[in-house]
């Protein structure tokens, strides 16, 4: 799925398993690190399940993810 997308972007030409690999790792960082930050917002709703809101939060509330904004 990663390779396709790779794939669709007009500006790549090329992309070697190497990197299509790393790119799928920082992805799957990327999102344990949000969804962690996240659930600590749910957490504080007494609740176990993630909602919007709760990565609305995390996103304004840590520095590292004001790009998302």
């Amino acid at each position: 799925r990663v390779k396709a997308l790779v794939k669709a972007d007009p500006d790549v030409t090329l992309a070697s398993q190497e990197a299509v690999f790393v790119l799928a790792r920082a992805t799957e960082l990327f999102v344990e690190t949000i969804a962690k930050d996240a659930y600590v917002y749910a957490q504080q709703g007494k609740r176990k399940t993630l909602q919007r809101k709760d990565l609305d939060n995390a996103i304004e509330a840590i520095d590292e993810f004001a790009f998302l904004e």
